[in-house]
C-alpha cells in the first residue's frame, strides 16, 4: 500500500504517497480488447491473486478489491489503494468475487468469455499458489455473489467465471 505521510484525526485528513502507474483495470481492458495477453500482463494478474492471498492469510479482507484499486508502477510493483473498507475477519470471498466478476464486466456482450476465463484462471492460480483457500474461491461461484454483478457483467461471462470457481481444486 502507499506510505502514509501525514494523519490529522482532528481534521479527518490522511495524506499518502502518490503512486505513479496504470491500474490493473487498464491492463485487463487491453487484454480483452486485443483478445491476447502478454506474459507480463498475465504475471501481473497472477501477482494480484498472490497479494490478496497474503492479506487473507493474515485475516484481512480488503472489501473493495476491484482492478481499479490496484496500481502497477513502471517497475511492475502492485499497490492496493482505496482501502477504507478493509477489515480483519471481513468477507474474503467478496474480495475474490469482486475482482473476478468486476474484471468480467469489461467484456463486450457480443464477445466470447474465453479471455475473461484466462484472466480469472491466472488470478485464481496466483491466489492458490500463495496459500489462498480453495473453499473461498469455490464460494465465489455462489448466487449470493454472482447476482450482484448480473447488472453489468454479461451473463455468459458470469457463468464461465463461476464454473471456473466451482471447479477449483
Amino acid at each position: 500500500v502507499p506510505k502514509v505521510l501525514y494523519i490529522s484525526p482532528k481534521e479527518s485528513l490522511i495524506f499518502q504517497e502518490f503512486v505513479d502507474g496504470e491500474t490493473l483495470a487498464e491492463v485487463i481492458k487491453k487484454i480483452l480488447e486485443t483478445k491476447r495477453a502478454t506474459g507480463r500482463e498475465l504475471t501481473l494478474i497472477k501477482e494480484a491473486g498472490r497479494k490478496i492471498a497474503e492479506a487473507h492469510r493474515v485475516g484481512v479482507a480488503l472489501g473493495d478489491f476491484k482492478p481499479e484499486n490496484i496500481i502497477i508502477t513502471r517497475e511492475g510493483k502492485l499497490f492496493f489503494v482505496d482501502l477504507e473498507q478493509a477489515s480483519r475477519d471481513g468477507n474474503q470471498t467478496w474480495d475474490i468475487a469482486e475482482f473476478l466478476y468486476y474484471s468480467g464486466h469489461y467484456v463486450s456482450p457480443i464477445s466470447t468469455s474465453e479471455t475473461a476465463e484466462l484472466i480469472a484462471k491466472k488470478f485464481i492460480q496466483g491466489y492458490l499458489a500463495a496459500g489462498g483457500s480453495e473453499e473461498t474461491v469455490k464460494k465465489a461461484a455462489s448466487p449470493r455473489y454472482t447476482k450482484v454483478f448480473s447488472i453489468f457483467t454479461p451473463p455468459h461471462v458470469i457463468l464461465a467465471i463461476s464454473n471456473l470457481c466451482r471447479k477449483t481444486a
